[in-house]
């Protein structure tokens, strides 16, 4: 099995260990893991501004040859997910692709943000507003006792929408962030870092002591 790792630009210029992170767990599983140095954005901020792009284009050349590409971010997944291209998050990976599941059984108590693309796209987790039973891939994966918010309602950060709007953002983000922290744990979890780094921002700014790790960081410290 070749899989080739697709780092969104983020993640690389502000959080690398998420990408090292995963880069180790899918060696710890005796993948052959290959970085590809040529990627390039997903085109996410453009798509979403309205603007054309011709980014998840160059998806293809860059990861020819690959039998999967994981990221491990859903937001860019589901990016390049609607333009037609083969590709998966990495706790869909894992899970789906690996079947695995119970990986950190053993971790303390967090709390989990299911992020919009996460659910509403990519479909790890059952949506409040989808009358169907109830699943969340996270939760099996990771196999600890996990909390959630009461409701699964945006973080407010959505790329754009929180330079446009970014009142608004930051209300919502604070709902939600009490919303979640109105558990018995103060470890935040997710799969997008993007909805994290929005959410400890806001924590950080109110004095609200409470700790954001990607679900990678999580996975990794469990191995």
């Amino acid at each position: 099995m070749n899989v080739a790792l697709f780092v969104p630009c983020y993640i690389n210029e502000l959080y690398p260990e998420v990408a090292r992170d995963t880069l180790l767990i899918l060696r710890n599983f005796k993948i052959n893991v290959k970085v590809p140095r040529n990627q390039t954005c997903c085109g996410q901020p453009f798509i979403n501004s309205g603007v054309d792009t011709t980014l998840p284009d160059r998806f293809d050349e860059i990861f020819e040859g690959f039998d999967y590409v994981v990221a491990p971010s859903s937001s860019c997944t589901s990016t390049l997910r609607e333009k037609g291209k083969k590709v998966y998050e990495l706790v869909e990976f894992l899970r789906d692709v690996m079947d695995l599941k119970d990986l950190a059984k053993n971790y303390p108590p967090i709390i989990l943000h299911n992020s919009c693309h996460s659910i509403r796209s990519l479909e790890l987790a059952t949506p409040s507003e989808i009358n169907r039973p109830y699943f969340n891939k996270v939760k099996e994966l990771l196999g600890c006792e996990i909390y959630e918010a009461k409701s699964d309602e945006c973080c407010g950060f959505g790329g754009v929408f929180s330079l446009k709007e970014g009142e608004l953002s930051y209300i919502m983000g604070k709902e939600k962030l009490e919303d979640l922290l109105d558990n018995p744990s103060k470890i935040v979890t997710g799969v997008d870092m993007s909805c994290l780094m929005h959410l400890e921002a806001i924590a950080k700014k109110e004095g609200i002591e409470a700790q954001f790790k990607h679900i990678s960081k999580i996975i990794k410290e469990s191995l």
